[in-house]
Parts: C-alpha cells; structure tokens; sequence
C-alpha cells in the first residue's frame, strides 16, 4: 500500500488550482518561486519551478542557526544569531535576484513564536534584506506540511496520521482522503528537548525521562482523534526523519529510503543509541546539529507510531518548505499577473 501511494506520487504534482487556460496563455514557460523555513535547528531556503508539468527544484540551502538554542533557554535570540540570521537573509536576497526569482515567502515557526525579541528579528531582516516575515502558528505549519504531502503522496484512499518533528515542536495531522480532520502542535521539539536534557543534566540513555513528560497531551490526542479510524499508515517529516530514511540503508543493509517499519525503527535506533555523537559524525557522515538530535527524534517517532499501533512510516521527503512553495503557486490571482 505504501508502495503504491510512493509510486503515484510523481503524477499528482500538478498545479490543480490553477487552470489550463491560465497557464497555457503565458508568455513564460515557467515561474520561479522561492521558500524559506526559519525553523528552530537550521534556517532553510528552496527555489523551485512551476510550470502545468508541476515543480521543479531549482536550489536549496541550509545553514545551521540553532535559533532554539538560544529561545528556549533565555527566551530570546542572541546577538551573536541576530548577526548570523541578518547575514544567511542578505545572501538569500542576492541569490533570489541572481536565480530570478518572482516571489519569497518566508516563515517562522517555534523558536520565532516564543521568542520576547521576535518584532526585532523581523524588522533586522526587513531591513537588511527586503525579504518580509511571518510568523505562523502551529496549525499553519501543519496545513503547509499536509498541502506539501498531499502533491507528493496519493492520500484521497488512504487514512493517514502525519507527524512532523521540529526543533521546537512536534505536529501531528489526521488525514482523511486528502482531507486534513484534526491537528494538534506539541511544543516538545528535538533541540527544546536537548536543552530541557543539559537543564537537568542528563544523558541521552536518560531520554526516556525527558519524553515521558509529554506523552500524556499526545496520547490523549491520539485517543480522541484516532479512536474508530483505522490508519493505513504513518507519514513522517522534517529533517530528522529524512535522515532517519536515509539511514536505513547504512544500518540496516537496504536499498529503500522512503519508509521504515516500526520493528526498523526500533533496531536504527538501537545502533545510533551504541554510538557517541562523535561516531555518528565521522562514521555516518552525520551533520553535528543532526547528530545530537536524531535519537530524540526517532524516540518520539517511536512513541507515536506506538500509541496509535501503526506499523508502517512513510517518509516522502517534503516539508513547509514545500509547503510554502504551493501556497504560493495556489495564489491564482498572482499567477494572472506574472504569467499573463
């Protein structure tokens, strides 16, 4: 089933909410958009093509700026990543104008949330860069991540429960026939866990006490919501679970990167829990701000799929990224007007 769904994903990016005719009266082939996701563990930027054949990337970038790090702690974002964050947007202005790109959108999600000098940030990156933000609540970060899904994965026969792992937060969506039923935004993310674990001075064996302090708001979700729909599967996103995929192969000796079972999972995690940070970097070729999270991340993974008794995990490899690039090509009006 979960084959079948990886299988047909290619034919449903289409740009379904824009017509034919709009689109074949262009002068351009193609219009190029570009996304950004401020998130917690990394600030990210895609730029994509869309044409009537659908989307097609163009670029992306990813710079660790752990703005979490800094917001879950002392509540705000220090100087040091005010400078580093002002510097990452200049440069994503000058590559937009190099790429030609027609229209940014730019988003931030936990960390920007919470943080007391949120109004400072935004207006440094005005400022320095031209490029607006906003600052989206959970439930926007969910439906992006589900519009993301649903171009890359049949969903309109399936029942599904998407979980999204963040740095500041976890996101778990029901889907029902391409249709979003309930969602719910946690605010136990990986790197809000990490220093929740260096708060109290713990170690990663000592994970499962950190955790366990959030499971009853997600079991009690999971209760409410997924009680008398059977789900056919689990759709994982985020980067940690992209890695999570894309470890398989290199832990467990197979060639499929697009799903995990719940029994992988747990074996993956069993071998990533015998390593120090420092093995996974130099023996996995993991990134340093992946290597110290990615345990966290499968631990929560683990406990979903657990509590709602799903034994398959799709990973399609989107997220609000991708998200963020069809909200802008589902705008129609402005499509008129730049393809016109």
């Amino acid at each position: 089933m979960i084959q079948k769904a990886m299988a047909q994903s290619k034919k449903r990016t289409s740009l379904k909410s824009l017509t034919n005719t709009q689109l074949r009266s262009s002068k351009q082939k193609h219009v190029r958009l570009a996304a950004i996701d401020i998130g917690s563990n990394a600030i990210r930027m895609v730029i994509a093509d869309f044409s009537l054949q659908g989307m097609r990337l163009i670029q992306k970038y990813r710079f660790p700026i752990r703005l979490g790090a800094d917001v879950f702690v002392s509540g705000k974002i220090s100087a040091k990543n005010l400078k580093l964050s002002a510097r990452t947007f200049k440069q994503f202005k000058e590559v937009s104008e190099n790429f030609q790109v027609s229209q940014i959108r730019a988003v931030g999600t936990s960390a920007l949330r919470e943080a007391k000098n949120q109004k400072a940030f935004v207006e440094l990156i005005r400022r320095k860069s031209r490029i607006p933000i906003e600052i989206i609540d959970g439930v926007e970060e969910a439906q992006l991540i589900h519009e993301a899904v649903r171009h890359e994965v049949v969903l309109d026969t399936h029942q599904a429960l998407l979980i999204d792992i963040g740095g500041g937060s976890v996101e778990l969506s029901y889907s029902e026939r391409g249709m979003m039923m309930a969602t719910q935004s946690f605010p136990f993310g990986t790197v809000r866990t990490l220093e929740l674990m260096k708060k109290k001075n713990l170690s990663e064996s000592q994970l499962s006490l950190v955790i366990g302090d959030f499971l009853s708001p997600l079991t009690h979700f999971i209760q409410s919501h997924g009680r008398g729909h059977k789900v056919d599967f689990a759709i994982g996103t985020g980067g940690n679970l992209e890695s999570l995929g894309k470890l398989k192969p290199i832990l467990l000796k197979s060639s499929s990167r697009t799903f995990l079972t719940f029994l992988e999972l747990g074996e993956i995690l069993q071998k990533l829990e015998k390593m120090t940070i420092k093995d996974r970097i130099e023996k996995l070729k993991m990134r340093p701000d992946r290597a110290d999270v990615i345990v966290p991340a499968g631990l929560v993974i683990q406990t979903v799929m657990q509590q709602a008794n799903i034994s398959k995990l799709l990973i399609p490899h989107v997220g609000l990224k991708d998200g963020l690039l069809w909200s802008l090509a589902q705008r129609a009006d402005y499509f008129s007007k730049s393809l016109g």
